[in-house]
């Protein structure tokens, strides 16, 4: 037992060196959004930059003058409400497409997979005029619908659905069958619970593409009161009336809901994205 023991204690410790390697550009931000501009340049070549300053009156000043003096908790609102939409309708849409894909059988549906397949690999950057002429034509510029309307269908989502629903075994639906359950309702209340894996993936991804998104929202939106965290970031961080601390504490901000979420998650996150590997169909 010892034996073993050492090699996994020698791995441990490399791990965590490792760790804090990495972690070190998020221990600075998060140091130095406390100090003054004064403080962090007289603290930069030291290890006094990673180390926060004695708790005191002025130790939260830079995110009170974010909060006071700026939108840009509106800005996280928004983008919250924004990915919750998001999070609901992605998961019915591609969901119900996903589970069509691996339970119905329909013309051509080997084919519809082929090109799901090949959508993924896709730069989204490629069809975002496309989908800007769409939402342009429709009059939909500057509201949430023509924002979240291109969003909701994603090939990776339906892919990811498709290959769990795959292994779903078909007594189950056939039972349902015998108690009059139709197959929307069998949808809801039996396939989406049998695969909280899949779902929690798909609701982590779309979080973070809604949250990490620059692109499409400052094509759709003009107004300032429908802004995204990433926009609001961006308009903030180039005001020359803001200091080094207060980017930071912006920075800070936005970056440590994205750490959140992959702390909570990140088991479910590997789960439902290995499954769908081990998926044939």
């Amino acid at each position: 037992m010892r034996k073993n023991s050492i090699p996994r204690i020698i791995l441990t410790i490399i791990l965590f060196v490792l760790s804090l390697f990495f972690l070190f550009p998020v221990i600075w931000m998060l140091a130095n959004s406390f100090k003054t501009d004064a403080a962090i340049t007289a603290d930069m070549n030291s290890l006094k930059a990673f180390i926060p300053p004695a708790l005191n009156g002025s130790f939260f000043e830079n995110y009170v003058t974010v909060i006071k003096d700026t939108d840009f908790i509106r800005y996280m609102l928004n983008t919250l409400f924004y990915a919750a939409i998001l999070i609901v309708a992605g998961v019915v849409v591609n969901g119900l497409a996903g589970y069509a894909l691996a339970k119905i059988k329909f013309p051509f549906r080997e084919r519809w997979v082929l090109i799901i397949m090949m959508l993924m690999i896709v730069p989204s950057e490629t069809i975002i005029t496309i989908n800007f002429l769409f939402v342009a034509k429709m009059g939909l510029l500057n509201t949430i619908f023509g924002y979240i309307l291109p969003m909701i269908v994603n090939p990776f989502n339906i892919f990811l659905f498709r290959q769990v629903f795959v292994s779903l075994p078909d007594d189950v639906w056939e039972a349902a069958q015998l108690d009059y359950c139709s197959p929307v309702k069998y949808f809801f209340t039996m396939v989406l619970p049998m695969s909280k894996t899949v779902v929690a993936t798909v609701s982590v991804f779309t979080f973070l593409g809604v949250w990490n998104d620059y692109l499409w929202p400052s094509l759709v939106f003009t107004s300032s009161d429908l802004l995204t965290a990433q926009i609001g970031l961006n308009s903030i961080t180039s005001n020359d009336n803001t200091t080094m601390g207060q980017t930071l504490a912006v920075i800070t901000m936005i970056t440590i809901p994205v750490i959140i979420i992959y702390a909570l998650f990140s088991k479910q996150i590997v789960e439902g994205v290995v499954s769908t590997g081990s998926k044939e169909g």
